[in-house]
């Protein structure tokens, strides 16, 4: 028996690691995400992506 449960203990314990691998990587791909964006950043996707000068330079 209990060579049994030693022959079982390797893929178990990579069974284990992968399922926590793949829930942390699932937990960090869905979470929502975070509005990091500054004003200026917000702005500049307002213009087109211009900022500052560029986005009131008719030239451009």
């Amino acid at each position: 028996m209990m060579a049994d449960l030693a022959a079982l203990t390797p893929p178990l314990v990579v069974c284990i690691a992968f399922i926590v691998g793949l829930v942390l990587f699932l937990r960090h791909q869905l979470a929502p995400k975070r509005r990091a964006a500054s004003k200026s950043g917000t702005d500049a996707q307002a213009n087109g992506g211009k900022s500052g000068n560029d986005a009131q330079d008719p030239r451009s």
